[in-house]
């Protein structure tokens, strides 16, 4: 059975109170906690209706003071690199691109040349199926494809 409780007050009806979840004893580092009185949130977002809008204000400038702010699309960085790698991947639109040599194909970075070179043309990433001998670009491929040859193996198919 549901039951609805309205709460009347002077001018008539009172909209429904917002529920909010407080942590009594926390078990991780950093839960968001209300500068004012120290009461701790499971999340951001109720911490952000418990506070004012001045309050938030200070909050959120006192927990990004140290970051970095990418003015772009307000997300914040800790570290420089982190800020430099989203940058270079969001918001940088020209390319200087780097080709492979043997195959002209273009990318983002020498970096991913020197990968491209090692997986597609030197092979020295691949590995083989010890069960059927099929070459993969990476070991990682091999587990998942052992699960397949395994059940498909034609030794274990009885003929009748």
């Amino acid at each position: 059975m549901n039951s609805k409780i309205e709460f009347e007050g002077e001018r008539g009806l009172l909209p429904s109170p917002v529920i909010i979840s407080l942590i009594s004893f926390p078990r991780k580092k950093k839960y968001p906690t209300c500068s004012m009185c120290s009461l701790v949130f499971s999340k951001e977002s109720d911490l952000k209706r418990h506070l004012n809008d001045d309050q938030w204000r200070l909050h959120q400038e006192s927990k990004y003071k140290d970051c970095l702010k990418c003015e772009e699309c307000c997300l914040f960085f800790t570290s420089t690199k982190g800020f430099m790698q989203h940058h270079g991947k969001v918001h940088v639109t020209k390319y200087k691109y780097s080709k492979c040599p043997v195959c002209e194909k273009k990318f983002r970075n020498k970096y991913a040349v020197k990968f491209h070179i090692k997986q597609v043309h030197e092979k020295s990433t691949r590995e083989k199926c010890p069960e059927c001998g099929k070459d993969f670009y990476n070991k990682y491929l091999i587990p998942q494809h052992l699960e397949k040859c395994k059940r498909l193996n034609p030794e274990d198919i009885i003929l009748i």
